[in-house]
């Protein structure tokens, strides 16, 4: 329903006008009435009018000015005209200030409803071009929104290739600010209501739509960017500014939130600061340990973490950064014999600082697999039951699962371990889904994960029936299609967002792969 407003100085005329016409039928309504352009005005103020019918000739306030002071204030509205046959300066008037139409009185039914019956039609027309407009935004808003999410997955899996990329996506989503200031990755999860009953799946969307919104208003800043990672399902990440009051107030909105909504507990646990993208994948990782050591304290009562402050756990940290050397290098003596001196250190210290230190350690064999495109089986069982590390209590199982986790890489290094070929496809797959806007090579991804050129070239195709660069097309083609459906972007956009190099080219590639222009396939998708 569409809202009117009469506006005459006559009662009985606005009476008639009521009578005159099935306002319902034409999808209108009498909203209100005034009896002259100033009471017009003030009704305005407060009612929602899509359509006035005004009579030109009344005290107070006439006619033009109202329709003047329509024309300047409230251009969306639509106006008709009332005047006499002889009052040419009110038609000048109603032309002047573009009114839908100019009715003479006395108007005939035929005539006041041949009149609505058009300015109802345009206010349809209007309304559902605004709908769609509104429907296109939020589809783009959401698209961006999963590739910025893309982004930052490919940020801290630290593809190659990438980083050339980065300033130019950093502008595109909006993170210049994050990127350029110290930040803490948040880690964000429901506590199990008892050992006995484990996290209902079914919370999952609530509790996930509960932080996106929070986090899109949240005190600690702005526009937090909220994403999930496929090794911890049951976990939330927030990116928050390093400001230890930031990450106090988002800590204490969430869980007051989750608390509030959900009837449920929330852990919430901020990782080290992180100053730059070269260093989100380690404030990520950071927030994953934090949160399982955080886990295991709620339910076990342990001792709490000694703080990053100590003395015992910086120096850590610097043996963390030398193991990774080893491992980058192939050195597996150093590797195994630094590996027990820091475990036994640590359980000196404390049992929980021990199961830490054996997290960490996972997390930096995981980040040298990651580097090489292998998989490691056992890493997943290690974040899905903390509680089994919690139970490796002696210096001696932890260094035995360590080192069984590790030796495929020193193997790899010598070259004598049969690879795990499956392994290096997925990795490429996924580098692909999230990096398909970059400008991926296929040399470049052989470099790094130490393959020869045409044996990955080979194996790719035979794993998945495409050369990598039809796999790369077709991955870029999809996404295509879903921009061109979804949202209103340019062409060129559209290229850019989906990694060709200019809208010629891409609309060449997609007639080639698709038999039409992608103009055509708009065309297509609005018949339809």
């Amino acid at each position: 329903m569409f809202n009117v407003l009469l506006v005459d100085d006559e009662r009985e005329i606005r009476q008639g006008l009521r009578l005159k016409i099935d306002w319902q039928q034409l999808g209108l309504r009498i909203a209100g009435e005034a009896g002259n352009g100033r009471e017009a005005l003030e009704w305005l103020k407060t009612g929602d009018c899509d359509l006035i019918i005004t009579d030109m000739r009344m005290p107070i306030m006439d006619g033009v000015e109202l329709l003047e002071y329509c024309s300047r204030q409230y251009p969306r509205i639509r106006l008709i005209v009332l005047t006499g046959y002889d009052d040419f300066q009110y038609a000048h008037a109603a032309i002047k200030n573009r009114a839908s139409d100019l009715l003479l009185k006395p108007v005939t039914r035929s005539e006041l409803a041949g009149a609505l019956s058009k300015v109802a039609s345009e206010l349809e027309r209007e309304r559902s071009a605004q709908a769609e407009r509104k429907l296109a935004e939020w589809k783009l808003s959401r698209y961006l929104e999963e590739m910025k999410e893309q982004f930052i997955h490919s940020v801290i899996k630290a593809y190659p290739g990438s980083s050339p990329f980065w300033p130019e996506r950093i502008r595109l989503f909006g993170l210049n600010e994050l990127a350029a200031r110290p930040v803490r990755f948040v880690a964000i999860g429901l506590l199990p209501v008892s050992a006995e009953k484990p996290d209902e799946t079914g919370l999952r969307l609530p509790f996930e739509l509960l932080c996106r919104e929070l986090a899109g208003a949240s005190d600690a800043g702005p526009g937090i960017p909220v994403f999930r990672e496929a090794k911890h399902p049951d976990l939330l990440f927030a990116i928050v500014p390093g400001d230890p009051a930031a990450v106090q107030s988002f800590t204490v909105q969430v869980t007051d939130l989750v608390r509030s909504y959900l009837k449920r507990e929330a852990l919430v646990a901020a990782g080290e600061p992180a100053l730059g993208l070269e260093a989100w994948r380690e404030g990520y990782l950071s927030s994953v340990l934090t949160w399982y050591m955080g886990q295991h304290a709620q339910q076990a009562g342990a001792e709490p973490v000694r703080s990053p402050a100590d003395p015992a756990q910086l120096a850590t940290q610097d043996k963390l950064k030398l193991l990774q050397r080893y491992l980058a290098d192939g050195r597996k003596e150093a590797f195994e014999k630094l590996v027990e001196e820091e475990l036994v250190k640590a359980l000196a210290l404390s049992h929980p600082q021990f199961v830490k230190l054996i997290f960490q350690c996972c997390l930096s064999i995981e980040l040298a697999a990651d580097t090489l495109g292998l998989a490691l089986r056992d890493k997943d069982e290690i974040w899905i039951d903390p509680e089994w590390v919690w139970g490796l209590g002696t210096v001696t199982k932890a260094c035995h699962f360590l080192y069984a986790l590790a030796d495929p890489l020193f193997a790899l290094k010598k070259g004598c371990s049969p690879r795990e070929e499956p392994s290096i496809v997925e990795a490429m797959k996924e580098m692909i889904e999230l990096n398909y806007m970059n400008d991926l090579n296929l040399s470049q991804i052989a470099e790094q994960y130490h393959y020869n050129l045409s044996y990955l070239s080979d194996l790719f195709k035979t794993k998945t029936g495409k050369s990598f660069l039809q796999y790369l097309t077709d991955v870029r083609m999809s996404k295509a299609v879903r921009l061109l459906d979804v949202t209103p972007l340019a062409l060129s956009d559209i290229a850019e967002l989906t990694g060709f190099s200019n809208a010629s080219y891409f609309s060449t590639k997609f007639k080639k792969v698709f038999g039409i222009s992608p103009s055509e396939h708009r065309q297509k998708d609005k018949k339809i």
